[in-house]
C-alpha cells in the first residue's frame, strides 16, 4: 500500500496548555500530567490519520474531564450555583464553531465541533447556519445533534462546590461590613446635620468630620525568586521547550482571583489574596493547537468562566478572534505560512485588546508596533512579547482599568520549513506540553517567571524531513 501524500510535512503536532496563572509547586506534577496525557491521545490520534480538529477536539475533551482544570467537568460556578461553560474550535481555513454560557453539556469542546460541522450542511431558503450559539439555544442544538444532555449535579465537583460557598460567604461579609461602615457614615451625617441646624448664632457651621475606614492596603509580594522552569517527560523526565524570562510589566498576577480563590487541589489563600506556594490560582481557559500530517492546522480554547460569575456571562474562551484565532494559509505564499493562536487570563481585557488575533497577526508578520507608533520587523520572539507588553498591557482599556491585567498566550506557527511553537505569559506560571509525531513522549513545561512585573517565554522548532 502507497503511504498518503502529505501535503503540509511529514510530521504533525499538537500543543495544550492548562492556564495561565499560578501553579502550586505542590500541585505542580497533576497540572503537567493533564496536559500530558491530553497529548499522548490527540498524538496517537494523528498519527492514525485524524485531522487537526479531531486532535483538537479531543485534547480539550480530556482536559475538560479533569477536575483540575476549570473546563467542564469542575468548572467555576456561576453566582447562583449553576455550570456554564464557553468553547471555540477553528479549523485551517478560518471557520468556526462556539458556545457560550453553555449548560448541560459535558464537553462544550464538542458541542462547538457540531456547530462547526453543521455548517458543511446546506439549508433550505438560503439560510445560514449559525457558528456561535449561546444559552439555552447552545444547549438545544447539543440535544438536537445527539449529544447527551446532564443535570448539573454530574458537572459539579465537590471542590468547585466548596470554593463556591466560600466565595458566597466572602461575599455576603463583604456586603454586611460595607452596610455596617455605610450606617457609620449616615449616623454621622445625621449629627452633624443637626449640630448644624442648632448652631443659629453662628455664622459659619463645620461640620464634624465623617468616620471612614480607609480601603485596606494591598499587599505585595516583595520576594524575587529566579526563574524556575520545571520541566517533566512523564516517560523521559526531560523536555525540549526552553523558556526565558523577559522585562518590563507590571502586573500582580496573584492578585487577579478572588481572595480565598483554591483551583481544585490545595489549601485556600489568605484573606488578603495572597498566594502560598502550595495552593493554586489558575486563570480559567485551557487551550490546543494541532497541526496533521497534511499540514492543516486547527485551535480550540474551552472554559468555565470566572466565578461567581453572572448568568449568561460570555467569556474569550467562546469568542473568535479573542480566546483562538487562525490566520490560515493563502494559496498565493510560496512558503505556506498559517498561524494559530490561543490566551489565558483577565477575559475582559483578553476582550477588548482582541488579543488571539493580535497575537497571530503578530507571529505571522513577524512585528511589533515601534516607539511612534508604527511597525516594525523582529523575530517571532520578539513579537510575541511586544505583544503582552504593548499590544496588551499598554491598550487604553486595559491601562484605564480597576481589574488586574494577567494573560498567557501560546502560538503555533506552521511554513514550509516546519512548525514553531512560541508561548508568553505575565502571570506567574503557565503549564504548556508539545509533542511530535517524532517524539517517544509529550514535552511538559511549566513555565515560570523571574519575579513581579516581568514576562516569561519560550518555544520549540519541529523542522519537515526533506
Amino acid at each position: 500500500m502507497s503511504p498518503r501524500s502529505r501535503e503540509g510535512g511529514d510530521i504533525c503536532a499538537i500543543y495544550v496548555h492548562a492556564g495561565a496563572g499560578f501553579h502550586s509547586y505542590q500541585n505542580e506534577q497533576v497540572h503537567l500530567e493533564a496536559c500530558n496525557d491530553a497529548a499522548k491521545v490527540a498524538m496517537s490520534l494523528l498519527k492514525n490519520g485524524g485531522s487537526a480538529l479531531d486532535a483538537v477536539e479531543i485534547a480539550l475533551r480530556l482536559m475538560e474531564d479533569r477536575e483540575i482544570t476549570n473546563a467542564g467537568y469542575g468548572s467555576n460556578l456561576t453566582a447562583d450555583g449553576t455550570v456554564e461553560c464557553d468553547a471555540t474550535i477553528v479549523d485551517h481555513l478560518g471557520r468556526s464553531g462556539a458556545v457560550g454560557a453553555c449548560s448541560h453539556v459535558k464537553n462544550p469542546i464538542s458541542a462547538a465541533r457540531l456547530i462547526l460541522d453543521y455548517q458543511d450542511k446546506p439549508l433550505s431558503l438560503q439560510r445560514v447556519p449559525p457558528n456561535f450559539l449561546v444559552g439555552q439555544g447552545a444547549t438545544e442544538f447539543a440535544f438536537d445533534h445527539g449529544m447527551p444532555i446532564v443535570t448539573d449535579d454530574l458537572l459539579i465537583s465537590s471542590t468547585a462546590k466548596s470554593r463556591w460557598l466560600r466565595w458566597q460567604h466572602d461575599v455576603e461579609s463583604a456586603r454586611l461590613e460595607q452596610e455596617t461602615q455605610s450606617g457609620k457614615q449616615t449616623t454621622g451625617e445625621t449629627r452633624s446635620s443637626e449640630a448644624s441646624t442648632h448652631s443659629t448664632n453662628s455664622l459659619t457651621t463645620v461640620n464634624p468630620a465623617v468616620l471612614m475606614t480607609p480601603p485596606s492596603s494591598l499587599h505585595e509580594n516583595t520576594g524575587s525568586k529566579e526563574q524556575e522552569v520545571s520541566s517533566i517527560n512523564i516517560a523521559q523526565r526531560e523536555s525540549s521547550l526552553v523558556t526565558a524570562d523577559g522585562t518590563d510589566n507590571m502586573f500582580d498576577s496573584r492578585s487577579a482571583q478572588p481572595a480565598g480563590y483554591e483551583n481544585t487541589v490545595g489549601e485556600t489563600s489568605s484573606a488578603d489574596g495572597r498566594i502560598k506556594e502550595n495552593e493554586d490560582s489558575i486563570t480559567d481557559t485551557v487551550g490546543a493547537i494541532a497541526v496533521d500530517c497534511y499540514g492543516r492546522i486547527a485551535a480550540g480554547s474551552s472554559s468555565g468562566g470566572i466565578g461567581l460569575k453572572h448568568r449568561g456571562r460570555v467569556g474569550p474562551a467562546a469568542l473568535i478572534g479573542i480566546g483562538t484565532a487562525v490566520i490560515p494559509e493563502d494559496s498565493r505564499d510560496p512558503e505556506h505560512t498559517s498561524v494559530a493562536a490561543v490566551t489565558s487570563g483577565t477575559g475582559e481585557h483578553i476582550a477588548t485588546t482582541l488579543a488571539a488575533s493580535a497575537c497571530a497577526s503578530r507571529i505571522y508578520f513577524s512585528d511589533r508596533k515601534d516607539e511612534t507608533g508604527m511597525t516594525e520587523n523582529v523575530t517571532e520572539e520578539e513579537a510575541i512579547k511586544s505583544m503582552i507588553d504593548v499590544d496588551f498591557m499598554d491598550h487604553p482599556s486595559v491601562k484605564h482599568s480597576h481589574c488586574e491585567a494577567a494573560i498567557g498566550v501560546m502560538a503555533v506557527k506552521k511554513t514550509r520549513d516546519g512548525i514553531y511553537l512560541f508561548f508568553c505569559h505575565n502571570t506567574d506560571s503557565f503549564a504548556l506540553a508539545s509533542m511530535t509525531s517524532e517524539d517517544r513522549a509529550p514535552h511538559c513545561v511549566m513555565s515560570r517567571r523571574s519575579r513581579q512585573g516581568t514576562t516569561a517565554q519560550g518555544g520549540r522548532f519541529s523542522r519537515f524531513r526533506r
